[in-house]
């Protein structure tokens, strides 16, 4: 196949590196993107940014029903490319695209009819933000296609072993956004100000651009094709089922998320602009070690596929290394740096001196949280993705009984919505290295059987 890259060979530290560069590259525009987005917002005023804040939990939503298709796809595409399977490669993924737009479409539908009886959930108490929630959230979902088709085209790249093109891609429809933004929000010599409405336009014509750039990249990634297109319901089954168990921790940690907004709100809508900057924030984190978990899927998926556990074994360690360093850097910025930071986004002091606290205590958790998500990546890539989900799904679910404990019973306020967020991201890193190295050795020991049979 064209434009493809073998990880079951060579050093692997300079394989893992040379995938997750570009991935990283790519996570590295798309936060610079997002912190841009939220700094052209943030002038604008606070309405605006807890107005995209409310209307960005469906958004991310979104993202998490993607996962449905886009983690089981994955998987397969990249163990059967190691095992040089290269015909099950492409039905995976044109099985895979037409079950990501039927999932987008109806989910986008839903969204659009209902979003003001979703939006008000949280309770906001101000019609003005509630209306302009309601009208980016229209214009988000009209793009939410786009959205699942380009994700899934970037994951298959990677999955190959190609993220360089996927980077490429991406980094066009970066700077199609970089530029609209101000000219759209603010207009130009007064003309065409649309408001948080510019912001939605300005992502929407970038994922276009970036739609319609995959397009004519397809053709060199699948090749001739002489065959038609057939759909395969089994195929579709073996991605979902195996995509299920992380989806329903990204659905749920959204609905968490979702949940603890409303608890937030209890001291008033500043906390949920805070949550929403100090996200956007904290993305510079794991947006990036999420670069470096492309490349572990990737990494992880080919070698299972060539049956080669050794490789896996050593790879992990490697990638468990340079997660856990870039999250102690991102700690230290975080704790010894909060008022700057966020002051970048807003002025507004009540804001700036809750998100510094925010910055602070969710500071203490970014190593274990990067090792957190490097390890599920490495446990979907070998699609063993029920043990990862069912640890993110019992802690994250307790985040809700002990925010309302720290912040109502011990009278931490939202600094105890903070606290519950960062030690439950601290025992869901710790417990997950742990089970995946008890993996490894159960590995090895049934290897180590095997050969005592032989002999």
């Amino acid at each position: 196949m064209a434009t493809t890259r073998d990880l079951t060979k060579g050093n692997i530290r300079t394989s893992l590196v040379r995938l997750a560069l570009p991935l990283i590259a790519t996570n590295f525009i798309q936060t610079a993107y997002n912190l841009v987005d939220m700094f052209w917002i943030g002038k604008l005023g606070s309405k605006a940014v807890i107005a995209i804040g409310t209307a960005s939990f469906f958004i991310n939503m979104a993202f998490a029903l993607s996962a449905l298709v886009i983690t089981g796809a994955s998987i397969r595409i990249s163990q059967n490319f190691g095992s040089k399977q290269y015909d099950q490669v492409k039905h995976y993924i044109t099985n895979g695209f037409f079950l990501a737009f039927i999932i987008a479409i109806i989910y986008s539908i839903g969204v659009i009819l209902w979003r003001y009886p979703l939006i008000s959930f949280f309770k906001l108490g101000d019609p003005v933000i509630e209306n302009m929630a309601a009208k980016y959230l229209v214009i988000a979902m009209i793009g939410n296609v786009l959205l699942f088709a380009n994700t899934l085209f970037a994951n298959i790249l990677n999955s190959l072993g190609n993220s360089k093109l996927s980077f490429r891609i991406n980094s066009v429809g970066f700077m199609v956004n970089f530029a609209l933004d101000p000219l759209l929000i603010f207009g130009v010599a007064g003309q065409l100000q649309l408001g948080i409405e510019g912001a939605a336009y300005a992502t929407l014509i970038g994922r276009m651009v970036v739609f319609t750039l995959s397009i004519i990249k397809a053709k060199q990634l699948m090749g001739k094709r002489k065959e038609n297109i057939k759909l395969d319901g089994s195929v579709m089954k073996d991605m979902t089922g195996l995509g299920l168990p992380y989806t329903i921790q990204r659905v749920t940690f959204i609905a968490i998320g979702i949940i603890m907004a409303r608890i937030i709100s209890n001291w008033g809508p500043a906390g949920i602009g805070v949550q929403k900057i100090g996200l956007q924030i904290e993305s510079i984190s794991f947006m990036t070690i999420g670069g470096l978990n492309g490349a572990v899927i990737a990494f992880m998926g080919q070698n299972y596929g060539a049956n080669n556990m050794e490789r896996i074994r050593k790879g992990y360690k490697v990638a468990l290394r340079l997660s856990v360093i870039f999250g102690l850097i991102t700690s230290t910025l975080f704790l010894l740096f909060p008022d700057a930071i966020f002051r970048i986004f807003v002025t507004d002091p009540l804001i700036v001196n809750m998100g510094v606290d925010y910055l602070r205590i969710i500071g203490l958790s970014q190593a274990f949280m990067c090792a957190e998500i490097m390890t599920k990546a490495s446990f979907n890539g070998l699609g063993k993705t029920f043990r990862p989900a069912v640890v993110g799904l019992v802690f994250t679910a307790l985040r809700i009984p002990l925010a309302l404990y720290l912040a109502s019973y011990i009278g931490l306020a939202v600094n105890g919505i903070w606290w519950s967020i960062s030690m439950t991201s601290m025992i869901k890193g710790v417990l997950l290295v742990y089970l995946f190295f008890r993996y490894l050795h159960g590995q090895k020991c049934v290897v180590h059987a095997e050969s005592r049979k032989l002999e």
